[in-house]
């Protein structure tokens, strides 16, 4: 005789076999990991920061315990989403609160965070969802120098004087009118109101410079004591028959060092690059002379662009892990 077990018995002993083999824990894939994470940072040192957070994602599935894709995963949402930026820093310090090898990241992060919470609410149009990933950025050359002089109010208040020449003043007027509408700027009437101020009654004080931007700090008495109120000064050399466009280009270019780009660009075609590039051409006339101009870019470029969004998003300057 065949005995038979009840069905419900059969079902309950097929349902404990599925969760004994459930909570068997699967090894962690150490060599799959390291390959998501080598390419989570190519993409992450290309701008593609959306893929290199998804990819360092996949690395920590592969092995939960794997430090460095928590650290690089944050760094990549810093400039994707603020929150979950957040988030993950918060996981890195519970992954690696207790390796003492990285014991001054910890310290770093945590100093990081504490920044974070004082940053104000940006603009649209410095919010990381701008960046374009496309075109790249510069911020690894210029980061050293430039983190922490970004502001933390807007909209900026900007003084822009009164040009000796009517095309000086256009031309400055072309450039702030660019720059405030990626940054919040408004012109104000006097110059200790401002942030930002053009000082036309002097020249810049180093030969062969076009034009300087300067950062003070004015310190005004409040009852017993003293605070001080940082603000830039845009200066121009006035010795040079600068055109209108010429003009133009120099103050989008002190505008970006205002702005808080404390360095310059290796590309011709930035804004932020170091010199107004001159061009030649030889005129093939009867007697044939040389005829020189300068090649202006025609408005900041989204490198230009970027490379601020990054700066605006960012709570220090720090590498990704290797």
């Amino acid at each position: 005789m065949t005995l038979r077990a009840p069905l419900n018995l059969v079902l309950v002993c097929i349902a404990a076999l599925l969760a004994g083999a459930s909570a068997a824990k699967v090894p962690p894939d150490h060599e799959a990991a390291a390959r998501f994470y080598r390419e989570a940072n190519g993409n992450y040192d290309q701008g593609r920061f959306a893929e290199a957070a998804q990819g360092y994602e996949k690395a920590v599935e592969q092995d939960p315990k794997f430090v460095e894709p928590y650290y690089n995963r944050a760094l990549a949402y810093e400039m994707v989403d603020r929150a979950k930026a957040l988030e993950d820093w918060k996981k890195f310090l519970e992954v690696a609160d207790h390796a003492p090898g990285l014991k001054w990241d910890v310290v770093r992060i945590k100093a990081r965070l504490e920044a974070w919470a004082s940053r104000p609410a940006l603009p649209a149009s410095l919010e990381a969802a701008s960046y374009v990933s496309s075109a790249g950025d510069y911020y690894s050359q210029i980061a050293g120098g430039s983190e922490g002089e970004q502001w933390e109010h807007f909209p900026l208040a900007v003084f822009l004087g009164s040009a000796p020449e009517i095309i000086w003043q256009q031309g400055a007027r072309e450039a702030y009118d660019y720059w405030t509408k990626i940054v919040p700027m408004r012109l104000v009437a006097h110059p200790e109101m401002a942030d930002i101020r053009f000082g036309w009654e002097e020249s810049v004080e180093e030969g062969g410079h076009a034009g300087e931007e300067q950062d003070w700090v004015q310190m005004r008495r409040r009852g017993a004591g003293t605070n001080g109120a940082r603000y830039a000064v845009i200066v121009v050399a006035l010795d040079q028959p600068w055109s209108k466009d010429e003009m133009r280009a120099i103050c989008w270019h002190e505008f970006g060092h205002a702005l808080g780009i404390k360095g310059h660009s290796d590309s011709k075609k930035d804004i932020m690059y170091f010199e107004l590039r001159p061009k030649y051409r030889l005129i093939p006339t009867p007697v044939p002379y040389q005829l020189v101009w300068r090649s202006l870019p025609k408005q900041p470029s989204q490198r230009d662009l970027n490379t601020l969004i990054r700066l605006y998003n960012s709570a220090g300057a720090i590498s990704r892990f290797q």
